[in-house]
């Protein structure tokens, strides 16, 4: 794991890049311990309980935040209400505010959880489940030099979506969902990665969409083999992470 410190410095000009006030730096303080290990979306209402302050408060100031980029805002309709249903309005932090969050924490900023805080970000941000424009940063990114795990975890991650993007019925009990839950291995997670890549290339679209897939493969396959047991760990936990996000 390549863990980085900051000096007070840089932290000072990061602060002043993203113009927050002292008041708007300790709520985020208040924040990161709700959003702390949780990549999930949550009310404002949810937040309001935890830091015991009033619900128009947490909601003002994410609005505010929203409007520095450091809050995302969706909008969800209750699956049990026919037609358009009531709305509710959901925030969670964006990667950016992520990568601050360690340092307004006073914490030391992990990368692997800084990356994986920008693609689920990526994911949430893909409108209607169009995903080809995450797929395609995602194969970008992949293609420049990069930790092993930082493109292992960016390469599954866009061939998980291309599955979506070739109308893929991601199942429970198929074969993908067996081999992802199975205790992790490099070799489950190589037999992954081609069983994924020959279910997509079955769309052409996809397959145009992919590129040079066998490329991508490749590095795929030498990252793989550089990674210990810790990387390979986190990159099993997070496939799971990005296989129950598309499933939802």
């Amino acid at each position: 794991m390549t863990v980085k410190t900051e000096g007070a410095a840089t932290a000072k000009q990061r602060d002043h890049a993203v113009k927050l006030t002292f008041r708007q730096k300790a709520f985020l303080s208040k924040v990161a311990d709700v959003y702390r290990g949780m990549d999930v979306p949550l009310h404002y209402t949810a937040i309001a309980d935890k830091l015991g302050l009033s619900k128009s408060t947490v909601y003002d100031m994410f609005r505010v935040l929203e409007q520095k980029g450091m809050i995302e805002s969706q909008y969800v309709t209750p699956k049990e209400v026919a037609g358009p249903g009531r709305a509710s309005v959901l925030f969670y932090p964006t990667a950016r505010a992520k990568e601050l969050f360690f340092h307004v924490a006073g914490e030391v900023k992990d990368e692997w959880e800084v990356l994986k805080a920008r693609i689920l970000t990526s994911l949430r941000q893909g409108k209607a489940g169009n995903y080809k424009d995450v797929i395609q940063e995602l194969l970008n990114k992949a293609g420049q030099a990069q930790a092993p795990l930082e493109q292992c975890a960016e390469i599954v991650t866009a061939l998980l979506l291309s599955l979506r993007e070739a109308n893929y019925k991601l199942s429970e009990k198929g074969s993908l969902s067996a081999i992802i839950k199975a205790p992790v291995s490099k070799l489950r997670m190589s037999i992954l990665a081609g069983l994924v890549l020959g279910i997509s290339l079955s769309n052409q679209a996809v397959e145009r969409l992919l590129g040079n897939y066998r490329g991508y493969t490749d590095k795929y396959e030498a990252s793989l083999r550089k990674l210990n047991k810790e990387g390979l760990m986190k990159l099993h936990q997070f496939t799971r992470e990005v296989w129950s996000f598309l499933q939802a």
